[in-house]
């Protein structure tokens, strides 16, 4: 049995602390939060310790791994703490806000020799998953172009930091990170990138269209925005144009991800010489999937293929030539 602890007890803790409930060898111990209310809250509902110092828990409670759902900001500091204390992390996204703070953090964890994974659940979310396992397998040919958007309301549960320009970043950093994420995970590594995008009243970039292009040829635009006007669900779509298909697929939950109870779900695939084929994407949570995977890599004491640092790193540096590409309108190169 894999002895959990979270610390941040915020609004995608709730999503982590669901999938330690759902799997049969995992068992949340502990939360930490410096906020003591939120951090009862989150152990009264899973019947567990909480503590408002972490570094309080790291010492007395014996822990196999820890899932870090702090402000991006803090990411690079509790990891850092983490393997300090040779606790095995999963982080959620972005990894940080700068490439050389995730540097730093990379540089402590393979230090301290434990299984890091960073939370880049789009790798595992339905849909997505299936469309890459149909690339892996050539049933899409070359790709020709893929788009890929994430549109919500502003999204605002009480935090102040997301959107807070250093500290959170809004849309470009803590939306776009999933597609730039999953489109590096389907498309290779990248070349150079171009991006338009609004500022709005909080001094971030809250609507972003970036092009990239990929050493490979392929090219590519991905979408994020929190400037939908209320009532707005939060979507998510991809769609590929590629010489043995076209993939077009959308998902749609609440307000935000953590209401995915009404998701509205459909791929539709389109092959030359075949009638459309419309079909219901795996109906099963993303982030359960995401624990399972990682578990089996703690279990094994392997690093996780699936989510590799060096990709990591590669997609932070991307989202920081995006915010480049918008600050100074040019073309910038990886």
């Amino acid at each position: 049995m894999n002895k959990l602890a979270i610390i941040g007890a915020g609004m995608i803790s709730y999503s982590h602390a669901n999938a330690v409930k759902a799997l049969p060898n995992a068992v949340l111990a502990a939360v930490a939060d410096i906020n003591e209310t939120a951090a009862k809250k989150l152990a009264l509902e899973n019947d567990c310790l909480y503590f408002t110092d972490t570094g309080k828990m790291l010492r007395e409670v014996e822990l196999d791994a820890v899932i870090i759902c702090l402000p991006t900001f803090l990411h690079e500091k509790y990891v850092t703490l983490c393997a300090a204390h040779g606790v095995n992390v999963l982080c959620e996204k972005p990894v940080e806000m700068t490439a050389a703070a995730t540097e730093n953090m990379l540089k402590a964890v393979n230090s301290a020799g434990i299984v890091f994974m960073v939370a880049q659940v789009v790798r595992f979310w339905t849909g997505y998953a299936e469309i890459k396992e149909m690339a892996d397998s050539g049933e899409l040919g070359e790709v020709y172009m893929a788009y890929a958007s994430r549109c919500s309301v502003l999204q605002s549960w009480g935090n102040t930091w997301l959107m807070d320009p250093e500290q959170g970043g809004g849309a470009i950093q803590d939306m776009h990170v999933h597609d730039i994420d999953y489109l590096r995970y389907l498309l290779g590594p990248m070349d150079y990138v171009f991006c338009h995008a609004n500022k709005d009243f909080t001094g971030c970039w809250n609507h972003v269209m970036t092009s990239i292009a990929y050493q490979n040829g392929q090219k590519a635009v991905a979408e994020a925005a929190f400037t939908m006007q209320e009532g707005y669900p939060f979507s998510m779509s991809l769609k590929i144009a590629a010489t043995k298909a076209t993939i077009e697929f959308y998902y749609r939950a609440g307000f935000c991800i953590g209401e995915r109870d009404s998701l509205d779900a459909e791929i539709r695939i389109y092959r030359p010489g075949k009638k459309p084929l419309k079909k219901q994407p795996g109906l099963y949570d993303a982030y359960t999937k995401q624990l399972a995977y990682y578990l089996g890599c703690l279990e094994k004491r392997i690093l996780p293929e699936r989510v590799p640092q060096s990709e990591n790193l590669e997609v932070i540096k991307a989202v920081c030539a995006i915010k480049e590409s918008a600050e100074t309108k040019s073309i910038v190169k990886l």
